[in-house]
């Protein structure tokens, strides 16, 4: 993945649109906005992001802030 940051601006993930490539501030680690998985039972929020270095799916707090990546490209070799 080629990730270019172009601004330093921090905002609510839920402001972010799926498919965003985004860096989480306290892991600096970077992680794709998925769509929103519940869970059936209790209706609490399972998973809506995919963690980049690892493929695990994480959940951000809607009001968490993080530094939104524009125009990260995928690269598969």
């Amino acid at each position: 993945m080629k990730i270019t940051i172009m601004n330093n601006k921090l905002v609510p993930f839920e402001h972010l649109a799926e498919g965003t490539v985004f860096r989480d501030p306290a892991e600096n680690a970077y992680y794709i906005k998925t769509a929103t998985v519940v869970d059936e039972d209790t209706y609490a929020v399972k998973w809506n992001c995919l963690r980049l270095d690892n493929y695990t799916f994480d959940c951000f707090n809607p009001e968490y802030k993080v530094y939104p990546i524009d125009n990260a490209e995928l690269i598969i070799p």
